[in-house]
């Protein structure tokens, strides 16, 4: 247990084809060390792409976003504990967000075809945690997605939400194992390190526009707990973002 800060709020729109995690609790957050664990789920095999950008803002900064670099696997089974803070993944790839293949838009090319779902992790600190009132990701994705902060999960969107529901960990063949996924493009920006382009696009309903969607997702943190000590990821001890916030 990384902290004991109790529950969380999350603003998502259901409208921009999120399921939204306000049900769950809230991730620890620390000032060294977080995870950023996505599951790129692509809609069968043999599909022509899989893509899936991430820009994560915190405090009205930037942390990471195309062009970081990220450790990724391909998938042909299930790997367990992938989604925590725990899991070594130094035996996976390292590449430069984001990792796919087609469109063009990828900066690290995976081989095309056969593949179901790929898993990514980010690497980051936020050593001004006690600043940050609320944490913002964007996503271009092709064709769908789930997003774990610190082994929490904070978002998913509706098309994998129609197979599998949170907070499930869906197999690594999801979208064969029971058919296949609603198809979903991501923007037709070319790669970049980062190209910005892709994040003035402007955000459009996933059921209005499949073809040029991107999520925002505000997360507005509740604390509860009686400790303002946390045991941060690499087993030091320190103040927990939520501590360090509460009055």
């Amino acid at each position: 247990m990384y902290h004991t800060a109790a529950r969380a709020v999350a603003a998502l729109s259901l409208a921009f084809g999120i399921a939204t995690a306000a049900a769950f609790d809230t991730p620890s957050v620390f000032t060294r060390s977080n995870v950023l664990a996505a599951g790129n789920y692509n809609d069968g095999f043999g599909s022509s792409d899989l893509t899936l950008i991430i820009q994560l803002e915190a405090g009205g900064k930037i942390i990471f976003d195309e062009g970081a670099d990220v450790m990724y696997h391909v998938t042909t089974e299930d790997v367990d504990g992938w989604t925590t803070t725990a899991f070594d993944d130094s035996g996976w790839d390292e590449g430069i967000t984001s990792v796919g293949y087609g469109d063009g838009d990828d900066n690290t090319e995976v081989v095309a075809g056969n593949v179901t779902s790929l898993y990514t992790r980010y690497h980051f600190d936020l050593p001004t945690a006690s600043a940050i009132a609320f944490i913002t990701v964007r996503v271009d994705y092709d064709d769908s997605y789930i997003l774990w902060l610190n082994g929490t999960e904070i978002a998913r969107n509706l098309n994998i939400s129609g197979l599998t529901a949170s907070p499930e960990i869906p197999a690594w063949d999801v979208s064969i194992e029971q058919w296949s996924m609603p198809h979903h493009e991501a923007t037709k920006v070319p790669a970049g390190k980062p190209n910005n382009d892709r994040w003035n696009i402007a955000v459009t309903p996933f059921e209005q526009d499949v073809h040029e969607t991107i999520h925002e997702i505000e997360i507005d943190v509740e604390f509860g707990g009686d400790s303002a000590l946390a045991v941060e990821a690499d087993g030091k001890l320190a103040t927990s973002w939520g501590d360090m916030k509460r009055p």
